[in-house]
């Protein structure tokens, strides 16, 4: 029997893609239905109302949804790391040129704000430099960035290869200057954990699937699908290149953004403990050899 699963999603991983393409997800009897949302907020009511069962999100959202009691647990990573890159207005010449300028987030205090945050530190740059403005997801930012209402912004594929063809600065890049800042992860919330146990396996077992498809084809293969589905080469590049070893959490990822907090000065209160934020259990199990 076929069991339904809703995930939220702002833009498919290469793993879902691959799992939807090449019929993954059927062969292992989930019918998985994709909720494009708008913000992190979005995706945390609907993860906590039990309108999706999963989501796939920056793991440092965690960290905040849960200190205000959310209680959702890690199921997998589906990235060995997340590949963004801060760009900018084609007038912006470099990250010291982003002193007085508006950075479209999602959040100004999660999710991937942290990161931007710790690369214009790196640079100099104080809170005080700059302005962040909430405006929604990677599809809300980039056409924020389009119809000029920021200056800049984190992208990750395929937008940040769009904004480069459109002619937009690449400024930094993620991957190059936090090579261990972790990939999104695949989140479930208590009512889902508890009510769709059999489904979230089916899931992690079709994702593992895709996973194992992912490192074993070619490069060829890889290219192909991915422009097949509506990416282009640098999008399909960056997916070869972030194909997890493995869809086991790293502990070290969460660690290192609990590090970038706390030299930021934004730590959650309580600080939570990393062993919290994984799910046990079968789920947990399910993913380990």
């Amino acid at each position: 029997m076929t069991v339904c699963l809703r995930q939220a999603v702002f833009v498919p991983p290469s793993v879902c893609v691959v799992a939807d393409e090449l019929g993954i997800y059927a062969d292992m009897g989930v019918d998985v239905e994709t909720v494009l949302v708008e913000s992190s907020t979005d995706q945390r009511d609907r993860l906590l109302s039990g309108n999706v069962d999963v989501g796939v999100t920056a793991m440092d959202n965690l960290l905040v949804w849960n200190a205000d009691g959310g209680d959702l647990r890690i199921v997998a990573q589906v990235e060995s790391t997340t590949p963004l890159g801060l760009v900018a207005r084609p007038s912006v010449t470099g990250v010291q040129g982003l002193r007085g300028a508006v950075l479209g987030v999602d959040a100004v205090n999660n999710g991937f704000a942290v990161v931007l945050r710790h690369l214009l530190a790196r640079r100099g740059l104080s809170a005080a430099d700059y302005t962040l403005l909430p405006v929604g997801g990677v599809r809300e930012r980039w056409e924020a960035l389009r119809a000029v209402s920021i200056d800049a912004t984190l992208l990750g594929p395929p937008l940040d290869e769009q904004a480069t063809v459109e002619g937009f600065a690449s400024l930094a890049s993620v991957e190059a200057e936090v090579p261990d800042f972790p990939g999104q992860g695949v989140v479930a919330g208590p009512g889902a954990l508890k009510a769709h146990g059999d489904g979230l396996l089916r899931y992690l077992a079709a994702l593992e699937a895709a996973r194992q498809w992912l490192c074993d084809a070619t490069h060829e293969q890889v290219m192909d699908l991915m422009a097949k589905c509506g990416h282009g080469p640098a999008s399909a590049r960056a997916a070869l290149r972030t194909r997890p070893e493995s869809l086991v959490p790293a502990r070290a990822g969460l660690e290192r953004i609990l590090s970038m907090r706390d030299g930021l000065g934004l730590l959650p209160q309580p600080v939570p403990g990393v062993g919290d934020l994984y799910a046990d259990g079968p789920l947990g199990a399910a993913l380990r050899p």
